[in-house]
């Protein structure tokens, strides 16, 4: 194998590190882009190229360090992905990361850790779509004067996996006044098609409600981590798939699976009295929340298993000014209670890695249920909005 594109030569142990991102970002995205929405397809050619790129990277660094390295992508993706955990192989992390024990193919299907692995590398697909197709709401929602549709927008498509021929018809047609609507609505759904269909039907799932494709034995079972490892989860619900339209697989990605704690949370905040606007000034905060008192929060929500690559996301929250119609008393970042229950360190890591909390130490990270717990409950019912 040549070794002599491989790349820069690392010295010194934040090069190290860097190095041994790099190698697991790229080895976890193409497993990431192997999968698609169906799961790990049988090896064959050609393989993603981020998977490639990895191997030739762990391969100089495997001869750097005198070990042994994979012999072809076979063996990366079958031995070293599936059976040897990541601390084993001759890359360096920071202890931050937390990557002791952990693998990146478990049942042959990427692991959690990985696909928040493959977050951290470029998606080109998705973010030709995703990206383009969010900003393109966005604006237009500013251009119109309606900051609300970008806001109604995500939480359709959270909340609507699947649509029968009529319900796509309703959907598209339930802005009138803002022709675009129609155009988003076209975007965000693809027709569904043989491979993601069972018997004429397609199958969505009890737990996070999102389209799931059988797989190569004709099993349905939910790829989500969440969804995965439950062993309660409902049986699936299953939609005629004829003339039906299915959320597109990079929206599910990137909108629906982070929308669904945002809405929970939400929803949650509003049984107990409190009004909660959804997606504020164009997605500047997840939710800013009124209680039944009066006292204002303006909320991120992060479900990220591992809080050394969060923290590279989390972003300044915004200042308004009390005048503002959206202004907050206090900011929180928001975690789901079992992730901080699972690793104890998990604050202690992000306010230490996150150039933003350590800005601005007024931002409180808590869990959604404490968030929850704080919110006085008057009796009353409050009520979850997506704008002004």
């Amino acid at each position: 194998m040549s070794l002599t594109q491989i790349g820069p030569v690392y010295s010194g142990r934040a090069s190290a590190v860097r190095a041994g991102e790099v190698v697991l970002s790229l080895v976890a995205s193409g497993l990431v882009g192997m999968q698609g929405w169906t799961g790990v397809r049988r090896l064959q050619h050609p393989y993603d190229r981020s998977l490639q790129l990895g191997l030739d990277r762990l391969a100089a660094l495997c001869v750097r360090a005198g070990r042994d390295a994979p012999v072809g992508v076979q063996d990366l993706v079958g031995v070293w992905c599936a059976e040897r955990p990541v601390d084993s192989w001759p890359l360096e992390f920071d202890a931050d990361a937390q990557v002791d024990g952990e693998r990146l193919l478990i049942g042959g299907e990427p692991s959690e850790f990985c696909l928040e692995w493959a977050v951290s590398a470029q998606d080109v697909v998705s973010e030709v779509h995703e990206g383009t197709l969010v900003k393109e709401i966005k604006k237009m929602a500013a251009q119109l004067g309606r900051p609300e549709l970008y806001a109604r927008w995500r939480l359709f498509v959270t909340e609507h996996a699947v649509l029968g021929p009529d319900e796509f018809m309703a959907a598209k047609n339930a802005v009138l006044d803002v022709p675009q609507w129609a155009t988003w609505m076209e975007e965000s759904y693809g027709r569904v098609t043989a491979e993601v269909t069972l018997g004429g039907r397609v199958a969505v799932c009890g737990g996070c409600g999102q389209w799931v494709a059988p797989r190569a034995d004709g099993r349905v079972r939910c790829g989500v981590w969440r969804c995965a490892r439950r062993a309660d989860l409902p049986e699936p619900v299953w939609v005629e798939a004829q003339g039906a339209r299915r959320l597109e697989p990079e929206l599910v990605r990137f909108v629906a699976l982070p929308g669904a704690p945002e809405l929970d949370l939400a929803r949650r905040l509003a049984a107990r009295g409190a009004r909660v606007v959804l997606y504020p000034k164009l997605d500047a905060l997840d939710l800013v929340a009124v209680w039944p008192n009066g006292f204002s929060v303006g909320v991120d929500v992060k479900d990220w298993r591992s809080p050394y690559l969060l923290a590279r996301r989390i972003k300044t929250f915004p200042t308004w000014g009390t005048d503002d119609p959206h202004a907050y008393s206090r900011g929180f970042l928001v975690v789901p209670h079992d992730r901080l229950r699972a690793n104890r360190s998990y604050v202690k890591i992000l306010t230490r890695r996150s150039e933003a909390l350590r800005a601005q130490p007024q931002i409180e990270v808590v869990s959604d249920r404490d968030l929850v717990a704080s919110c006085p409950d008057l009796g009353t019912l409050g009520e979850v909005v997506c704008g002004p």
